[in-house]
């Protein structure tokens, strides 16, 4: 039997646990989706050289998403370590931003592709941060995004902090493509048990958790009763203190890890059914809660190729033309006359 045939006889068991999608037609959680990824895509402005600078992001940056942000929207810390983000206040949308940078160097990918679980021990409890509780019996995570994500943490805290305390009546949106985005779900778990109610929305992210730890985030971040609330029409905005992924069909890189090798995503899925730009709303469709046949479904001719070497597979360059396709081009600093191409 070819691997292929192999790959989705076995997963496609799992079609009776997949929800049936929907088409996306609220424009306000459109509207999110479209401008909160501009932020993942001016964090990849951050290792360039000429970088990003503090200041208003509409001048700290040649990016097209630097040029094109908004007035109100001013970088206060630029992180460049091991995990590179930029943390932003946007006073017009009483929000602070962070947003990480994607995969972009071999360092990158090899944190990337470290794909050994380790058991989580939060950063906020170990530092005694948390307030919240930290109650998931037998939760493991990626051991590279786990180091990554203690790095930025060592970092940037006290930056998160001092900025809820100045401005204590602003939410927390934590974002980023690709490697960002699976930073950012881990980022957005551990400030859950900091205590400031963060929304997360990752774009093109791996899998992060296991399920035990997809889980218990589902849990703490409501997402049952926010996909209950997105099928009763109810939502017109993405709410705070939810966590959503946006994944594309084409794009294999939020099939890694397999769920056969233990990994699961959290968190509530829309799904860009267009290969290529632009994708308007009607492009979407709200898949819900992980399932594996949403791998299957996205795999597709691909399966044989990732199943024999998926770090090769991902190195395709096809495979990675559509990871940048999220709206946007996402995965580099276009300049103003280079974006889209």
């Amino acid at each position: 039997m070819k691997l292929t045939t192999l790959f989705v006889s076995i997963l496609g068991l799992t079609a009776a646990f997949a929800r049936a999608s929907t088409t996306l037609t609220d424009e306000g959680v459109y509207n999110n989706l479209t401008g909160y990824v501009e932020y993942a895509a001016a964090a990849a402005c951050i290792d360039t050289t000429e970088g990003v600078k503090i200041g208003y992001l509409n001048s700290s940056c040649s990016g097209q998403a630097c040029i094109n942000a908004d007035a109100d929207v001013y970088v206060v810390n630029v992180v460049d370590s091991l995990s590179h983000a930029i943390i932003l206040t946007d006073t017009s949308e009483a929000q602070i931003v962070v947003a990480f940078q994607g995969s972009r160097t071999f360092v990158d990918w090899v944190v990337d592709f470290s794909f050994i679980p380790v058991d989580y021990e939060p950063y906020a409890v170990k530092n005694n941060l948390a307030t919240n509780e930290f109650n998931a019996d037998g939760a493991s995570v990626h051991v590279g995004f786990k180091t990554a994500t203690d790095n930025f943490l060592k970092n940037a805290v006290d930056v998160i902090k001092g900025l809820k305390a100045e401005y204590p009546d602003y939410s927390v949106l934590v974002t980023g493509h690709s490697l960002g985005g699976a930073l950012a779900s881990l980022t957005g778990v551990e400030l859950y048990l900091m205590g400031f109610d963060p929304t997360v929305v990752a774009y093109a992210s791996p899998k992060v958790f296991n399920e035990e730890m997809a889980d218990w985030v589902d849990r703490v971040f409501n997402t049952d009763q926010y996909l209950s609330d997105l099928d009763a029409g109810k939502v017109h905005q993405i709410p705070k203190g939810t966590f959503s992924r946006v994944t594309h069909t084409k794009d294999i890189v939020p099939c890694a890890p397999l769920a056969a090798m233990g990994y699961y995503h959290a968190g509530v899925d829309y799904y860009i059914t267009k290969e290529d730009l632009p994708q308007a709303i009607s492009d979407v469709e709200i898949r819900g809660k992980f399932s594996s046949l949403y791998d299957v479904t996205t795999l597709g001719s691909y399966a044989e190729s990732v199943l024999k070497d998926p770090i090769d597979a991902l190195k395709n360059s096809t495979v990675k033309w559509f990871h940048r396709k999220y709206f946007i081009v996402v995965t580099e600093c276009h300049l103003s006359d280079e974006a889209n191409n």
